[in-house]
């Protein structure tokens, strides 16, 4: 959600996508039991246009809903999926934490992969299953968050393999209060030591997945 917002204020035309069944993004948003979701958008049963909800935060949303675990079963069009998309410069695609066929499908849609970890070993682990699932995909790297970097951090292991962006996300209370307030922290909090931390490391993600191109699928 941060990173999306914080391209939308450096002005680029942004599509975030819920494509967890638990729908924790879509609760943030507070869009509850959505009438379209990319299910529906996948299989042609609506347009994009009629399903993208336009946020206060100046970005187009596509929730979630547990039914979209259907399209664990569907062959779907990667291909037409992406057309879909073009008018956005930039797609930002939050996955579920278990890899399934909607992590094949976000894959085949994106040109390039982030990996948020905290420091929790569990998460860490996460990013090195991930690593493989998505190794043919341009490796933006290791996106360091609710971090106290400190000498008995696990993040810094990740360094031979991966590219440890900076800066990394502060551990900061804005960000559950946020949550609680239903808001982003971009708006809630937009001068919080974790918002500009986002906001910096979205102006690199930008210069990296845009460059000269016209648009992109993170």
């Amino acid at each position: 959600m941060c990173i999306a917002i914080a391209a939308a204020e450096y002005g680029r035309e942004v599509l975030l996508i819920d494509l967890d069944e638990r729908s924790s993004l879509s609760f943030q948003f507070m869009i509850e039991n959505p009438r379209f979701t990319m299910l529906e958008v996948a299989t042609n049963n609506t347009a994009l246009d009629l399903s993208v909800i336009r946020t206060s935060e100046r970005i187009d949303f596509l929730p979630a809903a547990p039914r979209i675990t259907a399209l664990d079963t569907l062959e779907i069009s990667a291909k037409e999926i992406k057309n879909k998309f073009s008018k956005y410069e930039l797609v930002v695609i939050d996955t579920p934490s278990a890899l399934n066929q909607r992590s094949n499908l976000a894959a085949q849609i994106s040109d390039a992969v982030l990996y948020p970890t905290t420091d929790a070993m569990i998460a860490i682990r996460g990013v090195l299953q991930a690593h493989d699932f998505y190794s043919d995909l341009q490796q933006l790297g290791v996106l360091a968050i609710r971090q106290q970097l400190n000498e008995n951090s696990s993040v810094p292991a990740l360094a031979a393999d991966f590219k440890i962006l900076e800066p990394v996300i502060p551990d900061d209370e804005n960000v559950s209060l946020a949550q609680i307030a239903n808001k982003s922290l971009m708006n809630f909090a937009k001068l919080s030591a974790a918002a500009d931390a986002y906001r910096d490391v979205t102006y690199f993600l930008l210069e990296e997945l845009l460059g000269s191109k016209s648009n992109a699928a993170l």
